[in-house]
């Protein structure tokens, strides 16, 4: 069990801290003038359904955008595919979103963003339920949410060492 979660905290951590950050001014400057349409919450919601069920190509989809030219969509598939999660989605519980002011990697500067955090209910290959609370952050870019590698990720894609 103690593997299991190991690799649970690695994967998700992984992609879901890259979740965790924001984006710079520039983003703000995109938004328009009601910001992005449907719930964060719901969104962050979709994005860790996705990284569970190991569909990075579903994810990469809402990626910020400057990260995308960073993570191209196949090295981002099979980097994050080297690592899988392993483990099948329980449930997920929305436990509070808050307003919140993040950095960005690669970026200057803070952005507006929204911070969710969720406890997430999650089975392994024995059927064990495992839980965690983690608050992600998603950030704005149009009319659409999206989120950020972790400043981790984004200099492992930054400097094409993935081993892909």
């Amino acid at each position: 069990m103690r593997v299991v979660s190991r690799r649970l905290l690695i994967g998700l951590a992984t992609a879901f801290v890259a979740a965790a950050l924001g984006v710079v001014g520039v983003v703000h400057a995109l938004d328009g003038p009601d910001g992005p349409s449907g719930d964060p919450a719901d969104f962050m919601t979709t994005i860790v359904g996705y990284i569970v069920a190991d569909d990075y190509a579903s994810a990469w989809d809402s990626l910020y955008p400057a990260h995308k030219l960073v993570a191209l969509q196949k090295e981002y598939v099979d980097c994050e595919l080297q690592r899988p999660v392993a483990s099948k989605l329980g449930s997920i519980d929305v436990l509070r979103v808050r307003d919140r002011k993040l950095h960005v990697p690669g970026d200057t500067g803070r952005v507006d963003a929204k911070a969710v955090t969720l406890r997430v209910d999650l089975l392994n290959s024995i059927g064990a339920k495992e839980t965690f609370r983690h608050t992600f952050n998603v950030v704005p870019v149009g009319a659409h949410w999206t989120w950020v590698l972790t400043p981790s990720r984004y200099a492992l894609y930054r400097a094409d060492s993935c081993g892909t």
